[in-house]
């Protein structure tokens, strides 16, 4: 629809994590090069909270993108898992996906949790030996019920003498935080060896992303008047889920009503649009 209009090769605002579109903040760069250093140092525990539509899963995904060959990992997504029989289970699907057929660990999702566990220490001990690190990565993890949150934190056992088996990185909204800071988790808390916050763009930072967006997809020129951009910031309070929604619906009321480039008047019709004013 606005791509032809604004010579654009892509539509530059998506809400999907794409990672060709991240764009490092200055706390964002803070917060991933805290997990290169996990990574690289071996800590066994890792977690990153912020608000809704702060770009977490944005930073994850570039994060695992650019790990080294000699990390594997696994990504949940979705843990809202009903028993512990179902959390191991897709766990050693995810990480069993990709063996060699010939050296394969048999597995079998009707296992008892005792096997499971049998399998993915042995599985970990094999990676460990070939030189390789293991990650496990639970986005969402706010909607970890406590018996999974207390599956995770036993998984942190698996370790050899001077290493652990397995790393563990927990991405989650900022009642997470909350909760892990809370007495009842205090064991827990205190194996999290880094936990690092992700926090909205700063007002400066908001010009540049849209801009950097806007250069991906192709496009050459200025789209947006700094007015419009101020006022997306505004409203967006600088997270980059309201940023890329206003944006968006910036570029259609401009190409509907024809416009060059996107003023306040495209913008306010966008937040009308999107019941945000």
């Amino acid at each position: 629809m606005y791509r032809e209009f604004y010579h654009l090769n892509d539509y530059p605002f998506r809400l999907s994590p794409d990672p060709r579109y991240f764009l490092f903040s200055e706390r964002a760069r803070g917060v991933y090069d805290q997990l290169v250093y996990g990574i690289q140092q071996g800590v066994g525990f890792m977690m990153v909270t912020g608000e809704v539509g702060v770009g977490k899963t944005s930073l994850v995904r570039y994060f695992t993108q650019n790990l080294n060959n000699d990390v594997e990992y696994s990504l949940i997504f979705n843990p809202m898992l009903g028993s512990s029989e179902e959390f191991l289970t897709f766990i050693l699907m995810d990480f069993l996906k990709n063996d060699d057929p010939q050296n394969r660990i048999f597995f079998s999702s009707d296992m008892r949790k005792v096997e499971m566990l049998d399998i993915l220490h042995r599985f970990l001990i094999d990676r460990y030996q070939k030189g390789k690190k293991v990650l496990l990565i639970i986005d969402e993890a706010q909607c970890l019920s406590d018996l999974l949150l207390e599956e995770v934190r036993l998984l942190s056992n698996f370790e050899v003498d001077n290493a652990k088996l397995l790393h563990l990185l927990l991405v989650g909204q900022s009642e997470f935080k909350k909760k892990i800071y809370s007495p009842s988790w205090r064991q827990l808390r205190q194996r999290i060896a880094i936990k690092a916050d992700l926090i909205p763009l700063k007002k400066e930072e908001v010009d540049s992303y849209i801009r950097y967006r806007l250069m991906v997809a192709g496009n050459q020129q200025d789209l947006f008047y700094s007015s419009a951009t101020k006022t997306i910031c505004r409203a967006s309070k600088g997270l980059p889920r309201l940023i890329n929604l206003v944006s968006e619906r910036s570029l259609i009321a401009g190409f509907v009503c024809s416009k060059g480039k996107i003023g306040k008047r495209e913008v306010a019709l966008a937040l009308k649009d999107l019941d945000l004013r």
